[in-house]
């Protein structure tokens, strides 16, 4: 395939998804994850810096807990069946007053460390480790149809 071609192929590819199942009030309710555009998520990078003296921080590059929940939103859903619903993340006008409602916020305050764990694990799996074995595997292959071995 050419560029071109592997360009407009890559426009109707589906983005990887990862199903979290978290409990919420003794419930168990699923949520998925696809893989973010890339300038989404490295705008999403761009808005949490790593924290000066926190070793995850500096690992990744960026805040990596404070990330998840500005991207949770962006890239996450609840699933119902076969329904994928998407969680509110918006102002409404209660009577006189403005509120706000924000069921990601909610979702990651009801959960447990360990699922927001495994949702944080979900998101950078999508958006970092993926892309990364693609290209690795893409590299080998390449270097294997060229005859090289490693």
């Amino acid at each position: 395939m050419s560029f071109e071609e592997d360009l407009a192929a890559a426009q109707d590819v589906e983005a990887p998804r990862i199903d979290v199942d978290v409990l919420v009030n003794k419930k168990l309710y699923t949520l998925r994850f696809r893989q973010m555009d890339g300038l989404e998520w490295a705008s999403e990078v761009d808005r949490h810096p790593a924290r000066p003296g926190v070793m995850l921080d500096a690992r990744y590059g960026y805040n990596l807990r404070s990330l998840v929940k500005g991207a949770a939103p962006k890239c996450g859903v609840r699933v119902d069946g076969d329904a994928e619903l998407p969680l509110r993340v918006d102002p409404f006008v209660k009577g006189s007053q403005t509120a706000r409602v924000d069921e990601w916020a909610l979702v990651l305050k009801a959960i447990s460390g360990h699922d927001f764990q495994r949702i944080t694990d979900a998101i950078w799996a999508l958006n970092e480790k993926f892309p990364e074995d693609a290209v690795k595997a893409a590299k080998k292959a390449l270097s294997d149809s060229l005859g090289n071995s490693d």
